[in-house]
């Protein structure tokens, strides 16, 4: 905030240069931190942005956590009070939508970015209908690659007609009207910005009708030319353009700034971020360290795991003298297994998995997520059917899976999701975990018993396979039908 307050000191009343307060988002900010944002900004009357109701996970997990909608949320701790600038605003009740409007803010609807993060479409008919003052938008280019607004543009004109069913939504001069004056006052500048008139900046470009594919021209309507900018022009066909009266670009000539000089100069930089990413995310480890704290902790782990389609002698005996039950726990597992080719043998396999923890209710009272990166060794067989086995590295998940999955890009990926009952148990003054799980996809019906321990060397390896041929004895299981495979390798081969 110091630093934004000096930036907004040095430049706020510039002819180009808009100073603005950005808390990313309600996710990524702090109830204090916004309330001290919308102060500085109506300090020094200059706009905030920042990020509304994006993507469904978020509206849905701000109900869910806040118990009320994203804008309410930012409304309670001041944003609305300010001049603001809402972005993406895809996932908007109509309460919402009146409460922007109500306010003054401005939406920036960015359709191609909406388009790639597969976040959704906006209600833009609807925004209008309201008179929300709605600007087209392009986000960065990490999410849109060439913020092209001519493409932005004709996007946001298509997409209402698809989201609305309706051809004769946002016609083509209401949507160049989204590009320009109505977004100038989206951003709070349209007093000085947006559209040629008398004592406005002169803002424009000029464009060539002339291009094969804007032709031929029908002049029956004057609305045509709406049209022709909108659905047929491009970028490529600005020829001239002027910012506050100054000439940027001339017979495409850019006439500010040495364009070979810049380009290069891109291409350096660029070469050298390739050769950082290449050196630091050349394995699935590596790209783990960039992200979280990751803890290489040699984790050996005995287990058996048979298949039981009547548990009732295995419940008797948990709930018999012969076994001490430490902790009883019932929580759904979502696991999704990352397979990579050609990588360190330190993390051939990488599982994301989530659980949810149940209560007596029936309801999720606790989650957890979190990533263990497991090698490409071969698993050692014990007597009693037993496996050993070793995770390599471990790290808290605190992003989505589609992030994990789009970053970590794996060449497989298998997804196994099973209720588990899950017993802590000592038996003859020694550590187990007793699971049973019912596999419920991508193949339901499939019940296990699988017993676990931790262990640290051969002979104490040895020592618990024994004690789970017990185990497996009390519980009337046949040691002949272990299942010596992991789930997701049970799946794949039924598959």
């Amino acid at each position: 905030l110091v630093l934004c307050r000096r930036f907004i000191e040095k430049w706020n009343g510039h002819p180009l240069i808009q100073p603005a307060v950005a808390p990313h988002a309600w996710y990524t900010s702090m109830p204090e931190l916004d309330r001290a944002c919308a102060d500085l900004a109506r300090a020094y009357d200059v706009p905030v942005h920042t990020h509304v109701s994006e993507t469904a996970l978020e509206a849905n997990n701000c109900r869910e956590t806040h118990h009320m909608p994203v804008v309410s949320w930012i409304q309670q701790h001041g944003l609305l009070e300010t001049k603001l600038l809402a972005a993406h605003c895809v996932h908007l009740d109509e309460g919402e939508m009146f409460a922007l409007k109500k306010a003054g803010a401005g939406v920036a609807h960015c359709p191609t970015s909406n388009l790639k993060l597969a976040s959704g479409i906006a209600n833009v008919e609807r925004m209008l209908a309201l008179d929300i003052n709605i600007g087209v938008g392009t986000d960065g280019p990490a999410s849109n690659n060439d913020l092209d607004m001519f493409e932005e543009t004709r996007l946001a004109a298509l997409l209402a007609k698809t989201y609305s069913n309706d051809p004769t939504v946002l016609p083509a001069q209401q949507a160049l009207e989204m590009a320009t004056v109505r977004g100038a006052r989206a951003v709070h500048m349209g007093e000085t910005i947006g559209s040629l008139e008398p004592g406005k900046q002169a803002d424009l470009a000029v464009v060539d009708m002339d291009g094969v594919h804007n032709q031929p021209h029908f002049n029956n309507n004057p609305e045509h030319v709406y049209s022709r900018l909108i659905y047929a022009a491009k970028s490529g066909d600005v020829a001239h353009v002027m910012c506050n009266g100054r000439w940027l670009m001339r017979e495409r000539q850019l006439l500010t700034i040495d364009e070979k000089a810049a380009l290069a100069e891109a291409a350096k930089v660029a070469a050298e971020i390739d050769s950082f990413v290449t050196k630091r995310e050349s394995s699935p480890y590596n790209k783990l360290v960039l992200l979280a704290g990751v803890q290489r902790q040699e984790s050996f782990e005995i287990q058996v795991k048979v298949p039981v389609v009547d548990d009732s002698q295995i419940q008797n005996v948990l709930n018999s003298d012969q076994i001490e039950i430490v902790k009883y726990q019932f929580y759904k597992q979502y696991d999704h297994y990352f397979a990579f080719d050609d990588v360190d043998p330190d993390a051939a396999r990488l599982r994301y998995r989530e659980d949810e923890y149940v209560n007596d209710k029936g309801e999720v009272f606790q989650s957890r997520t979190r990533l263990t990166l497991i090698g490409e060794e071969e698993r050692q067989a014990f007597p009693n059917a037993v496996m050993l086995s070793r995770s390599r590295f471990l790290a808290q998940a605190d992003r989505s899976l589609r992030f994990y999955r789009e970053y970590f890009a794996p060449a497989t990926e298998v997804q196994v999701q099973k209720d588990r009952k899950r017993w802590r148990i000592i038996y003859k003054e020694t550590d187990f975990a007793i699971n049973l799980d019912t596999l419920t996809k991508p193949m339901a019906g499939g019940h296990y018993l699988e017993i676990k321990s931790r262990t640290w060397s051969r002979t104490d390896a040895e020592r618990k396979a024994n004690l789970i041929g017990e185990l497996l004895a009390l519980f009337g299981v046949d040691i002949a039908t272990a299942e010596p495979k992991e789930y997701a390798e049970i799946v794949l081969q039924q598959a």
